[in-house]
Parts: C-alpha cells; structure tokens; sequence
C-alpha cells in the first residue's frame, strides 16, 4: 500500500525549512536514485530524535518532472503562470525540486536539513532556503490567527492526497509554494478595528465577523475554501511565516489533490484585482511562486 511523505497531512511544527533547488545537467538519473534514498534518510532522523516530530516532504517542479521521469507525468501538474490582475502581480520563480522540512526542535531541523541536502548536494544547486517558524500560539504576523482554521488528520487526508487506487500517483499531492513578503510598518499603522474590517475575523479569537458586518472583499471570506454549504476545496495549507529585520511575511504551502483546486482558490483571492479581492493583498507583496508534485513514498522508492 502507498505511503505519503509524513510532511502534507502533519500536525503544525515549531520550525521549519523551505529549500528550493536546481538540478545540474545530466544529473536526473542520478538525481532519481538519491530521492529514492530520502525518505529513509528522513526516517532514520525521525526514530532517532521522535520528540522533535520531524516532518518532510520532496516535490518535484513541473518543469523538471518529465526529464527525472519521463515514463509518466502527474495529469494536472503545470507550471505556476505569472498572475496580474489590477494592481496585484504574483509573479513566479520555477525550481526544479524542494525540500520542507519541518521539526520542533530547531537543532534537529538544522541536522535534518544538513543530511537531507548531502543527499542532492552534488547533483544540484541550492538556489533559495527560506527559515519558517510558528509564531505565538500559531498566528501569522499580522497578529491573527493563521487561515484556514484547523482541518483534522482524517479530513486532511481526504482533502490533500490523490486517492485513486489505479493511479501510480495514489497517495500523492501536488503543491504550491508561494512567499508573501508583509508590509508590517503600514499594517501596524492601521487601528484593530481597520485590520478586523480588512480579515473580517476577530483579532484575539479569529472568530468571523457576522456576515452584515463584513465585506465580501475580507481576507477570510476571500480565502474561504467552502464551496457551498458543505462542501470544501480540496487544499490543505502548511503556511509558515517567515521574519528577518528586513524582510518579513508567510511561506502558504498548499497540498491538493487537484491542482485544478488550488487554481480556483488563487483567483477567488485575487479576483479583478481592482473592486473584487482580498484586501489583504494590499499589505501582502508575492514575490515568487512554484507548482510542484509530492508523490508518494513507494513511488519515490521504487524509481530508483
């Protein structure tokens, strides 16, 4: 039976680490045999240091999925295009592979990641490495509670993995990495009740506003992944936010089992981009973005 990669339907982590990187020419078979070796590599850490709740995934980019293996491709994996709509540009940056690494011990996500890099380090360059982290009690920085509110284990499951049994990508998840890069001196500008009004939930709780109360333009209604009454989009988010003195904002890590989903999902948030979008958008800057596939664990193994 497929095994997924222990890091799409996890629990939140304390720390984290998105590694992107470019494959070197000619390196593809031997790119294949040492991702064969990755998730063992990743089990052995996790059994060795099991408080530390090491999670991990490696998806490969769409752009490179066909030269690594060629016999056979994702139905809906497509490279992420570049997104304008009014004043909103969400521009994309391709890798060909990333690792996320995520631990609650910054220690053992520091070995994990020395480790699991050594595997690729001489067939690929390193060409980004974002730190992540949980802050508070699991908010972004803006101050509110991170969205979509907690989805749990056997939900996720259903939501983020492909359950076909005739598929050679069961148990598999395509993924969408984006970073958004927060404005925070003009969000700390703003007063509670304008940041309430803009993500249209409570700031202390995360509890929605009413719905006569809140603008269809809020964060929360635009980012909502209910279709419906009770129906949901079929995305599971493993966002992180990221800070440096300089530079800060969230990694949104999105698992689907239809990439055709999270699509739908980004331009429900981005709208016309003029009259009808995310507010929040306008504090949010993307400055990169890529589609990837996470296939399995057997799948990995087994093409070797």
């Amino acid at each position: 039976m497929a095994r997924e990669q222990t890091g799409i339907c996890s629990e939140p982590n304390l720390h984290g680490l998105v590694l992107l990187f470019n494959a070197l020419d000619g390196h593809a078979a031997l790119l294949r045999r040492q991702f064969s070796l990755f998730s063992h590599a990743s089990s052995k850490l996790a059994e060795q240091f099991s408080e530390a709740n090491l999670n991990t995934t490696l998806a490969i980019g769409a752009a490179f999925w066909d030269t690594i293996y060629p016999d056979c491709r994702p139905p809906e994996l497509e490279s992420m295009k570049p997104l304008i709509a009014g004043d909103i540009e969400m521009p994309t940056s391709p890798a060909d592979f990333v690792f996320y690494i995520r631990a609650d011990r910054y220690d053992v996500l520091h070995l994990a990641s020395q480790q699991l890099s050594a595997l690729v380090v001489a067939h690929a360059d390193l060409i980004e490495q974002t730190h992540v982290f949980r802050f508070m009690d699991g908010r972004a920085l803006t101050g509110f509670p991170l969205d979509p509110p907690y989805i749990p284990g056997r939900k996720k499951r259903e939501l983020a993995l492909i359950d076909d049994p005739e598929s050679e990508f069961v148990q598999g998840s395509y993924m969408h990495v984006q970073r958004y890069r927060l404005d925070f001196a003009r969000w700390q500008s703003l007063t509670q009740e304008q940041q309430e009004h803009i993500v249209g939930r409570n700031k202390l709780t995360g509890q929605l506003q009413l719905e006569h109360e809140a603008s269809q333009n809020t964060h929360a209604l635009r980012t909502s992944l209910r279709v419906g009454e009770h129906a949901l989009l079929p995305i599971v988010f493993q966002d992180m936010p990221f800070g440096q003195l300089r530079a800060q904002g969230v990694v949104q890590v999105a698992y689907s089992k239809s990439a055709t989903a999270f699509n739908q999902w980004l331009q429900q948030r981005v709208g016309d981009g003029e009259h009808h979008y995310d507010l929040m958008l306008d504090y949010l800057q993307a400055d990169s973005g890529a589609a990837f596939f996470a296939p399995s664990i057997n799948f990995l193994e087994d093409r070797s």
